[in-house]
């Protein structure tokens, strides 16, 4: 199949896939190192959580750590897309801010403004068929919306490449190309999303299972958890605060890679990135 005159690139899906398993498998330090601000700062907010009995002024610190985590979480995105397709290995990165990154924001907030009217609507078509549509307006409503959701995931697949194409300084505009270099690959980006997050959020879900279980035994029920971590001391909320952070960037760093190694296969599918192209890598 060609597009454009050119032919369209189709990625290798389970060598992508086992690809990301195997580099998270292989380079665990490698994803701590690219995160170590995201870490730092997220153990600090674990660690400033004393419920209602927080003092404002604790309050606003813990605001603006959540801020500055947002910023650390793009800087270990880019850091890690980076370190992936172009062998950049920088204790510095993690403190890095600069127009790409800037430009990864700035996309993102785009992309939800756009989507921001389709829920709205959507809200208000389930509203009014939910009171007034009866049996068939409900029916009706939900087999759309189940229609609606699963296409904006495919969607969504496809632009998820935009983010190692603003890692790797891609002139071309982000979102168009991110959405040409997906044709043709969206069910197999689909399919690979899935793999890289469900076994990581079963994972994920034992751990938080097993630690919410071990507070009620503990506590007899008596408290939630989030009142059970703010009873806690300073120290072990700090160490809370770390380990949650690790569980956090290893759940990620599966996506960040699969992602990678597909865009490196579909950067074809457009003008290949000088970054890229100077490296001579085979896409």
């Amino acid at each position: 199949m060609a597009f454009g005159g050119k032919p369209v690139v189709k990625f290798a899906f389970w060598d992508t896939v086992n690809g990301a398993y195997r580099f998270v498998a292989g380079h665990p330090l490698m994803v701590l190192r690219t995160g170590w601000l995201y870490l730092i700062l997220n153990a600090f907010d674990v660690a400033l959580r004393r419920g209602d009995s927080s003092a404002p002024s604790l309050r606003a610190i813990a605001f603006a750590i959540a801020i500055l985590l947002i910023g650390a979480g793009i800087a270990w995105h880019i850091a890690l897309v980076r370190a992936i397709l172009l062998d950049e290995h920088s204790w510095a990165a993690a403190l890095q801010f600069r127009r790409r990154h800037w430009r990864l924001f700035g996309v993102s907030i785009v992309l939800f403004l756009m989507l921001l009217p389709i829920v709205v609507v959507a809200g208000l078509i389930g509203f009014f068929a939910f009171h007034f549509g009866g049996p068939v307006g409900i029916a009706i409503f939900v087999l759309f919306a189940t229609v609606g959701i699963f296409a904006l995931i495919l969607v969504a697949c496809r632009l998820y490449l935009l983010g190692p194409a603003i890692a790797t300084d891609d002139p071309a505009k982000a979102i168009r190309a991110a959405w040409r270099r997906g044709r043709g690959n969206s069910w197999r980006l689909f399919f690979g999303d899935l793999l890289m997050i469900v076994p990581a959020v079963v994972v994920a879900g034992l751990i938080g299972g097993a630690g919410g279980l071990l507070v009620f035994v503990a506590t007899h029920g008596d408290l939630s958890f989030n009142d059970w971590i703010a009873q806690l001391s300073f120290g072990s909320r700090l160490a809370l605060g770390v380990a949650q952070g690790v569980i956090q960037l290893v759940i990620s760093a599966f996506n960040v890679a699969f992602y990678a190694f597909a865009y490196r296969q579909l950067a074809g599918n457009w003008n290949v990135p000088p970054a890229l192209a100077a490296l001579q890598i085979d896409t």
